[in-house]
């Protein structure tokens, strides 16, 4: 193993791509999706977290058919950025029941500031949808467990980003930490 420093910042934009992907690309396999067709996406919550992961999951095959956000100003830039990676703008949306709504959406990444978690979480799920959540999962543990019952009551896959803790990479560093600071 090389002794070089990855930069914490490339450590976790990699490492969450990576782990959201596959997450949601097994989704669909789970789900049956023939392999050529588009995971559909609504993202809630477009600050830095949500548009990164927007831009993550576009960059990887996913369609982002929604951007939303309660504050309006940012989605001129947001709009913008997404159209440049896959060719056409998504919707922009302030509520985003309307995403939930949509039937031809898939999934939704939920990245709203951490209080706010777990409302679309349980709705996405009520509504047919398979979700990626930002950490931390829950503001309670209460909500945490309404989110784990709506999962499993309306049997969809929800994945929470850890930052790919489990992944060979991540492994590896934790092993190297191990052999040297413990």
């Amino acid at each position: 193993m090389s002794s070089e420093r990855i930069p914490r910042r490339s450590f976790l934009k990699n490492s969450t791509l990576a782990a959201s992907s596959i997450a949601l690309s097994s989704a669909g396999v789970a789900r049956g999706f023939p392999a050529n067709e588009k995971v559909v996406l609504g993202v809630i919550g477009i600050r830095g977290r949500g548009l990164g992961l927007a831009q993550g999951f576009s960059k990887n095959g996913a369609g982002i058919a929604y951007l939303c956000d309660v504050d309006s100003n940012l989605f001129a830039d947001r709009l913008k950025s997404i159209a440049s990676l896959q060719g056409k703008a998504p919707q922009a949306v302030k509520d985003y029941r309307a995403i939930l709504d949509d039937g031809t959406v898939d999934a939704v990444v939920v990245a709203t500031p951490d209080h706010w978690h777990a409302p679309p979480t349980i709705q996405a799920c009520q509504s047919g949808k398979d979700v990626y959540v930002e950490k931390p999962v829950a503001h309670n543990v209460r909500e945490g467990r309404k989110m784990i019952e709506a999962a499993r009551k309306y049997k969809r896959i929800v994945q929470v980003g850890t930052q790919a803790r489990s992944g060979p990479y991540v492994q590896r560093a934790a092993e190297y930490i191990r052999k040297r600071v413990l």
